[in-house]
């Protein structure tokens, strides 16, 4: 088939990580793939630069390169639905579109959002989490089909550890992409500073983005960081990476735990990467992550509903909207679990992960797309 990706295809995006992971299978498995990037081509990866045709830096209509054709067979999109209609021009079957927001509740999403369902042919929520906000919001079941994000295997088969450097011997990773107030960056800083100190054997690996604040749902890493130092004087040994890694899975290879406190995910890659690793995975009882995680194959973290503040919502507020508010005693207690049972922990857990990811892959992914098209 001739197929076209429109959408974010570079930078240190998720939807990015998906678009070229996704384009990579298609055209393993001989379809011809035609990519063109709605945020610029900074990391983009070499292997896909002749399937590249042209791109725009986000926010701006200088074109560089060439516009896609006029028609394709199937059309691919990682993108808000409210531009479903200006992305999926370029043919009439086989055109699907991936999407999620975070956040629960009657009609959560953003107004006028729900109605563009209609300009694909199936809308693909990567969880059932996700699947439930759009039904909630009114989209029909059968406009929809889950189908998950991946992971390559044999990268983490193959990889070397990222030199990290230091001499803790347990190390606990914290990958923060979007530094956004649901990432509960802050919270779950603060449950480590509650569960350890510099005495103990245990070093927090922070892979952040460093950049100024610009919109209200955003923080700032480093201010996190240096204000959670204030707070406990005797924080854990610290090490922070903002550099771009080119093959994420060597530093989940370098670390121990995959920890994250987010009050709202749709998905969490690093839980999923992190299972890949072997890294024991301390996440929250609540979100996308639950199609892959449970209690038998990861630490979850108990805490409840809340509405969610208005700050931490895109493109508007509205009242009746929720996300998840993980225990910061439950997560300072999962995390010293962890620690002090650590060999057991991981031996249990690898049992039962390294089957499950196998269903995880890209190639299984892109599968499932192909299974759609008529």
């Amino acid at each position: 088939m001739k197929i076209l990706w429109h959408g974010f295809a570079s930078k240190n995006h998720s939807w990015s990580l998906v678009a070229q992971n996704i384009s990579r299978s298609l055209i393993k498995l001989g379809h011809q793939v035609d990519i063109f990037s709605t945020n610029g081509i900074k990391y983009f990866p070499e292997d896909l630069k002749n399937n590249l045709i042209g791109y725009v830096e986000e926010g701006s209509s200088n074109l560089n390169g060439r516009l896609p054709d006029n028609e394709y067979d199937c059309q691919l999109s990682y993108t808000a639905l409210r531009n479903f209609p200006n992305y999926f021009q370029r043919g009439n079957k086989n055109r699907f579109g991936i999407w999620c927001y975070e956040f629960a509740g009657k009609n959560a999403l953003p107004n006028g959002f729900a109605k563009n369902y209609k300009f694909v042919d199936k809308l693909v929520p990567p969880s059932t989490f996700a699947k439930q906000v759009f039904l909630d919001s009114g989209i029909p079941e059968s406009a929809m089909k889950v189908i998950p994000h991946g992971i390559d295997l044999n990268e983490f088969e193959s990889v070397e550890p990222y030199k990290l450097n230091v001499d803790k011997k347990y190390k606990i990773l914290i990958n923060i992409a979007q530094p956004h107030i649901r990432k509960n960056f802050m919270g779950a800083l603060d449950a480590i500073g509650k569960a350890f100190t510099n005495k103990d054997d245990v070093c927090i690996v922070l892979k952040i983005v460093d950049k100024p604040v610009q919109a209200p749902f955003e923080v700032s890493a480093m201010a996190c960081i240096n204000s959670i130092k204030s707070k406990y004087k005797n924080y854990p040994q610290i090490k922070i990476i903002k550099d771009f890694i080119p093959n994420i899975s060597s530093l989940y290879k370098s670390v121990d735990i995959c920890y994250t406190l987010t009050h709202a995910e749709c998905f969490h890659f690093p839980s999923l990467e992190g299972m890949a690793a072997g890294n024991v995975v301390i996440a929250p009882n609540w979100g996308g992550q639950l199609d892959f995680l449970n209690e038998n194959n990861s630490l979850l973290i108990s805490g409840k509903e809340i509405p969610a503040p208005p700050n931490a919502l895109y493109w508007e507020s509205k009242i009746g909207t929720k996300y998840f508010n993980p225990s910061i005693d439950d997560a300072v207690d999962k995390l010293r679990f962890a620690i002090q049972n650590y060999d057991n922990v991981k031996e249990k857990f690898n049992s039962i992960n390294q089957e499950m990811i196998k269903k995880y892959t890209w190639d299984e992914v892109a599968k499932q797309f192909l299974e759609m098209a008529v």
